[in-house]
């Protein structure tokens, strides 16, 4: 069967992630049109239960399995809360099945080989703004070596910090694909350290506090879409700014002078640290802060990039207050003083990948902006409890609506809600997002050899303006469904009906839009010709105008009438022919 001719949907690019999994259940998104080079982000959350992800040790730090609802109390500010939702997740083990056949070339497949998984996935974040080359470097190792022992079916993406946030590798498993991500990790230093007097160290921290802030929450907008518990392992030395880092500047070593940092432009990036925090527990966001300087030993030689006050013991105690504070806010653990970050990545990724997910309605029924109080206890004596301890009440739909929108750019009015699956679907579309195979498919990508017709448009796709007259590279995709995954419903005129869309999303290396296109398909079968329709495979050829670099192609799926979805991310080099 053939497809009819279907218009080309010349739709605005999504600025940002929406369909948030949150800690809020029941919150609703709706993503934002905005330019292509935007990446802001809208979510509407209405707070309806409070989500606590935890994780249960032994004496030996082994995860606790098999515990039950009445195990656990909750009490928030000291009064119990019955438990509404209770959920256990682990690892899951496959059950046998052959391996994936090689694939031809220029054919890739979002079908994923049998390995153990886990609902939850993992982020390695390297720190760039607040941690000096040699550390980075030295993180840049730890890192390889544990990533050459990566478990079978452990979900990582790559970011680094930088001047801003940037994606070196999205979700994947692929151990080879996640070593060569790390080879784009940045071994120069961001700002220069070498500050003459105080008022420049205090403007300096200002600005590498203002963007460690802005990364917390554009990550939390980033896996936003992605159901279940998010693990961030981050190296880094901590917020440079926090309440108590003004005592830190007032006490520090003599040069720096004593005057109040205050009158000096020290601004207190407290209440935005909060925000991020909220922002990141409302996406099931723990985080794992290591501290790269390992075990404490002399202090830092001059000239090694790092601020003058982190070299001496007492900045190096805050660090540590930082990492901790980090941590029990989003329900990760903090490592310090140790050599071995392999294994403490290690044991971030095994801790946050089994967890008990515990839900209660908070008995506020308005925010109030103070800092409420979470104690989770388990009736079984000698074990480890890790979860937030706390939330500020915070009103999460005026917190993305003022921290997500770039700085630079004018905020526009909000988009039409989308159905639900269609927010999920361009959530899952977003670059470096965990691969979806509700939906399995192939796709071949290639440079197109056929002529253009008369009827093709000029540019297939909804192009970055940025792009517009510049030299461009048309490209093939034929999809290919397995048969039987499109769902139908019967009509009143005795017809079965299906409707598909086919996505495809053209990233830069910074993860810019560089072009888009969305292609429905709305199907209409006689009942004779339901079942030879659903025993042979569908396919379905698509074009569209690539610029040519190192690009990173997203493709997808959305089966209209279940809600299933289906993705994968193709890093392409596109040559000019």
């Amino acid at each position: 069967m053939r497809l009819g001719k279907t218009t080309l949907m010349a739709l605005g690019l999504i600025a940002g992630i929406a369909g948030c999994a949150t800690a809020w259940a029941q919150a609703t998104a709706t993503s934002q049109q905005t330019s292509p080079e935007s990446s802001g982000l809208t979510l509407k959350v209405f707070t309806k239960l409070t989500v606590e992800d935890v994780t249960v040790t032994d004496s030996k730090g082994m995860p606790v399995h098999g515990l039950t609802q009445s195990d656990f109390t909750v009490k928030e500010d000291g009064k119990p809360q019955p438990i509404l939702n209770f959920d256990e997740y682990g690892t899951q083990v496959p059950s046998a099945q052959p391996a994936l056949p090689a694939l031809p070339p220029n054919i890739y497949t979002n079908a994923q080989p049998p390995a153990p998984t886990t609902s939850a996935v993992n982020i390695l974040l390297i720190d760039a703004l607040n941690t000096s080359p040699p550390k980075r470097m030295y993180v840049r190792q730890q890192a390889l070596s544990y990533l050459k022992k990566l478990p079978p079916g452990t979900r990582v993406a790559i970011l680094e910090l930088q001047d801003k946030l940037h994606i070196l590798q999205g979700f994947t498993s692929d151990q080879a694909v996640l070593l060569a991500a790390m080879d784009k990790v940045t071994p120069k230093t961001v700002f220069d350290t070498n500050v003459i007097n105080l008022s420049q160290l205090c403007q300096l921290l200002n600005t590498r506090s203002q963007l460690t802030v802005d990364a917390l929450d554009q990550i939390a907008g980033f896996v936003s879409g992605i159901k279940g518990r998010k693990n961030l392992i981050w190296f880094t030395t901590g917020l440079p700014q926090i309440t108590w880092y003004k005592t830190m500047i007032v006490r520090a070593p003599a040069g720096f002078g004593l005057r109040d940092p205050i009158d000096l432009g020290l601004e207190d990036y407290t209440p935005e640290l909060h925000k991020a925090y909220s922002l990141l527990t409302a996406a099931q966001v723990a985080l794992y802060p290591i501290d790269p300087h390992g075990l404490v030993g002399p202090l830092e030689e001059p000239g090694t990039g790092e601020i003058p006050i982190m070299e001496t013991d007492l900045g190096r105690s805050f660090v540590r207050g930082s990492l901790q504070e980090m941590a029990d806010a989003t329900g990760g653990a903090a490592y310090y003083n140790r050599n071995d970050l392999d294994t403490a990545m290690g044991e971030a990724i095994a801790t946050g990948s089994d967890y008990y997910a515990l839900s209660y309605t908070p008995p506020l029924s308005k925010y109030d902006g103070k800092y409420h109080t979470i104690d989770v206890k388990v009736d079984r004596p000698g074990l480890h409890l890790q979860y937030r301890k706390g939330y500020t009440s915070l009103d999460l739909a005026k917190l993305t609506e003022s921290t997500a929108q770039p700085a630079g750019k004018s905020k526009t009015a909000p988009a039409d809600v989308l159905p639900p699956a269609v927010s999920e679907f361009r959530a899952a579309m977003g670059h470096g997002v965990a691969t979806s195979t509700q939906m399995f498919f192939d796709v071949r990508v290639q440079p197109s050899t056929a002529p253009a017709k008369p009827t093709d448009p000029p540019v297939m796709g909804s192009l970055n303006p940025t792009l517009k007259g510049k030299p461009l590279v048309r490209y093939d995709f034929q999809y290919t469904l397995p048969a039987g995954q499109i769902t139908f419903t019967d009509a009143p005129d005795g017809t079965h009906k299906a409707s598909v869309e086919f996505d495809i999303v053209a990233y830069g290396e910074d993860g810019t839009k560089l072009n888009v296109l969305r292609q429905p398909a709305n199907l209409t079968l006689k009942p004779d010709d339901l079942p030879k329709f659903l025993q042979r495979p569908f396919q379905v050829p698509l074009q569209l105008d690539l610029p040519p670099g190192k690009i990173f192609v997203r493709v997808g799926i959305l089966d209209g009438e279940s809600g299933k979805i289906g993705t994968l991310e193709i890093p392409q080099t596109v040559t000019r022919p």
